[in-house]
C-alpha cells in the first residue's frame, strides 16, 4: 500500500469517527441497548481502517498520533460493550445494519506487538547482556538489514526441492539407474503434482509476506532514526532555550510562593499544593472546553482535532510527501520542549525548596529566642493530634510475612519460577484467526419439533465468531496497552476470566492466543504442575506470592495468569477429594492454594495492572460456585470468589467443522486446499462428536506417513469411525448449561459475553 492510499484510509477512518462521535454526542432517540449495540459495530468498522492505516503507515510521528487515537477508540469499543448485556445484541445490529459479522474481525493487531518480546522482557531483568532477536542495535546497521532482506525469498526453498527431483531424471546419463520403492515412488509424484499446481499461489503469498516484512523493518528503522533525532533535538533546544525555559518555570514558582505567603502569613513547606492547583485548573478547563460527560468521547474528539490540526492539510497536494519524512519544529513544539521541562523541574524546585527552608530556619531561630518554651509544647501537642488521625494500615499479605521471600527481588522470583517450568512455552504467531469457525445464528425452537424444551435450551450457546469477539473485547483488547488499561472505568475492565468447555474445545488455544496478540508473559499454574514441589506448610503462599508480585512488575507487564484444570484449586469440601488421581498434591495443600488465590487476585491485583487471570477447565461443575463466581469488593478477600467473567467453549457444529477440515488441510498442502477434491460437509458429518483437537490429530496423523494414493473421504472414515464409537452418546451441552444458569442466577459476575 502507497503513502497515498495510507493517507486517505486514515482520513476515510478519521471521517467516519467524527460523524460517530457527532451522532453519538447530539442523538436525542432513547440510548438502549440496541443505541449502544449499533454505535459498537460503527465503532468497530472505524477500528479495522485505522488498524489497517496504522500497520501501512511508516512515518513515525504521524503513526503516534494514529495509536493514541485508535487507543482511545479501543477504550470508546470496551465501554460500549460493557453496557449490552448478551451477544444476541450485537446479531441483531448487525442484521440492522446489513452487515456481515465477518467485517468485524480484526485483521491485525500487530499494534500491540511492537514493544519487546517477552524472552527480551526475561533478560534485561534477570540482568543478562545482550542483543536480541526484535531489536536493531543501530540505525546504521538497520538500513543494510532492509536493502537485503527477502532477496532471496522461500520460493527458491520450495523450488530446490523440485530442481532435486527433476535433476534425477534429466542428470548426467552416465550415471547409475536409482531404483525407488513403489509406495515411495507414487508419494513422490503426488507431492510433486500438488507442489506444482500450487507453485503460483506460493509464490504470491511469499510476496506479500516479503512486503509486510520488509514494511516492518523500515518501520524499525525509522523508529530508531526518529529517538536519534530526537537526542540530538533535545541537546539543542537544551542549549538554546534551556535558560528561558528555566527561568519561566523560576518566576511560576515564586509567584506561587508569594501569593500563598500573603495569604496565609507563613512560607510553605513543600510545592505539593502548587501541583495540586495546577492540575486542578487543567481538569476545570478540560470541562470548560467540552461538553460532553463521556471522557472517552472526550479524548476522540481531541484525537480528530489533532489530525485536523497536523495532517489534514499534509495529506494533500505537495505537503503530502514532506509529511512522509521526520519534521523537527513539530517535534520541538510538541516533544521535545515538554521534555526538556520536565528535566529541569526538579533542579528548579530543589533550588527553591533549599531556599525556603534557609528562609524558614532563620524564622525559626528567631522564634525559639522569644517563646522557646510554648513552641515546644505546640509541637507535642500537634504530634499527638498527627497520630490520632492515622487511619488503619491495610492488611499485610501473606506472602509478605515470609522470612524466606521477604528479601527477595523480582528477579530472584523469576528465576524461582523459570527453575521449576512455570513459565508456559507458546507459540507467539498465534493470531485470534487461529480459532476457526463460522458465525451461525442462535437455534431456535421449531414447529416440526416436538421436543422444543431440548432445542430452546441450545439457545445463546456461543457459536466461534461470538467466541473470537468477545476474547478480543474483554481480553486482548483491554491488555493492549498500559494506556488503554488506565483509562478503563472501574466497571470496564476484568482481572480474571473462566473458559469452561469439553476437552478439545479450544480452551488452551484461546489462552495462548490472548498472550500471543498482546505479547504475554504466560506463568501457568495447575496441579500437574506443582507437583510435590509446593507441598510444604508455606509453600502455597511463598509460590502465589511469587507468581502474583513477578505479574504485577511493569518491566514484564503484560502477564497472564494461566490456571490450568482451575476447578482443582476451587473445591469445596464437599467435592474435594484426598488428591487427584494424577497428582499427589492432597487436600489440605490445594486448600492453602485457593486462599492464596483468592486474597492475591482480590486484595493485590487491581484493574489498572496489565495482568489477566484466565482459568481452564472440562468440569466446571467440580468446583464450588462460591469460589469459583466473584461476588463483588463488599466482603474480605477470601470470600470475595475468583472469576469475575465466564465463557463457554463448546464443541463445534457441523458447519464450523467443515471450515476446520479444509483450513487443516490446507495448511498440510501447504497454502491451498483447492486441489483437494474432498467433500468437507461430509468429513465434518462423519466427525460428529469429535472435539477440534480430535480433528487435528486426525489430520496430523494422515499426514504424518508417506500417503500412497490419492487423499479421499476412506482415508477418513476408519479413524474416524473408532473415535465416534468410543464417544458415549449423551447431551454434551447439558452440564455446561447448568453450570451457567447457575452462574448467571447468583452473584455480581455474568457471563454477558457468552
Amino acid at each position: 500500500m502507497s503513502s497515498e492510499s495510507t493517507d486517505k484510509l486514515w482520513s476515510r477512518s478519521i471521517d467516519d469517527l467524527k460523524k460517530l462521535v457527532q451522532e453519538e454526542g447530539t442523538s436525542e432517540s432513547t440510548k438502549d441497548s440496541a443505541f449502544y449495540a449499533t454505535l459498537y459495530v460503527k465503532y468497530n468498522l472505524v477500528l479495522g481502517l485505522g488498524l489497517k492505516a496504522y500497520d501501512a503507515t511508516v512515518q513515525v510521528q504521524k503513526r503516534i498520533d494514529m495509536k493514541l487515537t485508535l487507543e482511545h477508540l479501543i477504550c470508546r469499543i470496551i465501554s460500549l460493550r460493557a453496557r449490552l448485556q448478551s451477544a444476541a445484541e450485537i446479531d441483531s445490529a448487525l442484521i440492522s445494519l446489513k452487515i456481515s459479522p465477518a467485517q468485524l474481525d480484526v485483521a491485525s493487531l500487530a499494534m500491540f506487538k511492537e514493544g519487546t518480546s517477552v524472552s527480551t522482557r526475561i533478560t534485561k531483568l534477570l540482568g543478562a547482556a545482550a542483543t536480541t532477536e526484535d531489536s536493531v542495535d543501530s540505525v546504521d546497521e538497520c538500513r543494510p538489514a532492509i536493502e537485503e532482506e527477502h532477496d532471496e525469498t522461500s520460493i527458491t526453498d520450495t523450488k530446490s526441492g523440485l530442481d532435486m527431483i527433476s535433476s534425477g531424471n534429466a542428470g548426467d546419463k552416465e550415471n547409475t539407474t536409482i531404483t525407488i520403492d513403489d509406495k515411495d515412488a507414487a508419494a513422490k509424484i503426488q507431492a510433486l503434482c500438488r507442489g506444482s499446481k500450487q507453485e503460483d499461489i506460493r509464490e504470491l503469498t511469499s510476496d506479500i509476506v516479503g512486503i509486510h516484512e520488509r514494511r516492518v523493518q523500515e518501520q524499525r528503522y525509522c523508529q530508531e532514526s526518529y529517538k536519534k533525532e530526537l537526542q540530538q533535538l533535545k541537546e539543542v533546544v537544551l542549549k538554546e532555550e534551556g535558560f528561558d525555559i528555566q527561568s519561566e518555570l523560576r518566576e511560576e514558582r515564586i509567584r506561587w510562593i508569594t501569593d500563598q505567603t500573603v495569604s496565609k502569613h507563613e512560607l510553605p513547606d513543600s510545592l505539593d499544593d502548587f501541583y495540586k492547583e495546577k492540575d486542578l485548573c487543567q481538569t476545570v478547563n478540560a470541562d470548560d472546553t467540552t461538553g460532553s460527560t463521556d471522557p472517552n468521547l472526550d479524548l476522540l474528539k481531541e484525537c480528530i482535532d489533532i489530525y485536523e490540526q497536523k495532517w489534514k492539510r499534509r495529506s494533500v497536494g505537495a505537503d503530502r510527501i514532506k509529511s512522509q519524512s521526520f519534521d523537527s519544529e513539530m517535534a520541538k513544539s510538541l516533544v521535545i520542549r515538554n521534555q526538556v521541562r520536565e528535566e529541569l523541574i526538579p533542579g528548579v524546585d530543589e533550588k527553591l525548596l533549599s531556599n525556603l527552608q534557609k528562609i524558614k530556619a532563620t524564622q525559626e531561630s528567631d522564634k525559639k529566642k522569644k517563646k522557646s518554651t510554648k513552641k515546644d509544647k505546640g509541637k507535642g501537642k500537634g504530634k499527638g493530634k498527627k497520630d490520632k488521625k492515622k487511619g488503619k494500615k491495610e492488611k499485610p499479605l501473606p506472602g509478605s510475612k515470609l522470612p524466606e521471600i521477604k528479601d527477595m527481588k523480582v528477579s530472584e522470583m523469576l528465576e524461582c519460577l523459570i527453575e521449576n517450568d512455570l513459565i508456559h512455552d507458546y507459540d507467539q504467531h498465534l493470531s485470534i484467526r487461529d480459532f476457526i469457525g463460522s458465525f451461525e445464528a442462535p437455534l431456535t425452537p421449531s414447529n416440526d419439533s416436538d421436543d422444543t424444551q431440548d432445542v430452546s435450551k441450545l439457545n445463546g450457546i456461543p457459536n466461534p465468531w461470538q467466541l473470537r469477539k468477545a476474547v478480543v473485547d474483554a481480553c486482548i483488547l483491554p491488555m493492549g496497552s498500559q494506556q488503554i488499561k488506565s483509562s478503563l472505568q472501574e466497571d470496564e475492565g476484568i482481572r480474571s476470566i473462566l473458559f469452561y468447555g469439553p476437552e478439545g474445545a479450544g480452551k488452551t488455544l484461546m489462552t495462548e492466543i490472548v498472550a500471543s496478540e498482546v505479547n504475554a508473559m504466560v506463568i501457568k499454574l495447575s496441579s500437574t504442575s506443582i507437583g510435590n514441589a509446593f507441598e510444604g506448610g508455606d509453600d502455597a503462599t511463598k509460590l502465589i506470592h511469587m507468581i502474583f508480585t513477578v505479574a504485577k512488575d511493569q518491566s514484564l507487564s503484560p502477564v497472564i495468569i494461566y490456571l490450568d484444570q482451575c476447578h482443582e484449586f476451587f473445591k469445596s469440601k464437599k467435592k474435594g477429594s484426598s488428591g487427584s488421581p494424577d497428582t499427589a498434591i492432597n487436600e489440605s495443600t490445594m486448600k492453602r492454594f485457593q486462599e492464596s488465590l483468592l486474597i492475591y487476585k482480590n486484595q493485590f491485583l487491581t484493574k489498572q495492572d496489565r495482568v489477566l487471570v484466565i482459568g481452564c477447565t472440562n468440569t466446571p461443575d467440580a468446583a464450588d460456585m462460591k469460589l469459583i463466581r466473584w461476588k463483588g469488593p463488599s466482603e474480605k478477600p477470601e470470600k470475595q470468589g475468583f472469576f469475575e467473567h465466564s465463557l463457554y467453549f463448546p464443541n463445534l457444529s457441523q458447519c464450523s467443522r467443515a471450515l476446520l477440515w479444509r483450513e487443516a488441510l490446507r495448511r498440510k498442502m501447504n497454502g491451498t486446499s483447492s486441489e483437494c477434491h474432498l467433500d468437507f460437509n461430509l468429513l465434518a458429518y462423519l466427525s460428529d462428536g469429535c472435539s477440534a483437537k480430535k480433528i487435528l490429530e486426525v489430520t496430523d496423523e494422515m499426514f504424518s506417513s508417506q500417503v500412497s494414493e490419492p487423499l479421499s473421504e476412506a482415508c477418513f472414515v476408519s479413524k474416524l469411525e473408532s473415535m465416534t464409537s468410543q464417544r458415549e452418546h449423551k447431551d454434551e451441552h447439558q452440564p455446561f448449561v447448568d453450570f451457567r444458569r447457575q452462574w448467571e442466577n447468583k452473584g455480581v459476575g455474568k457471563s454477558k459475553i457468552s
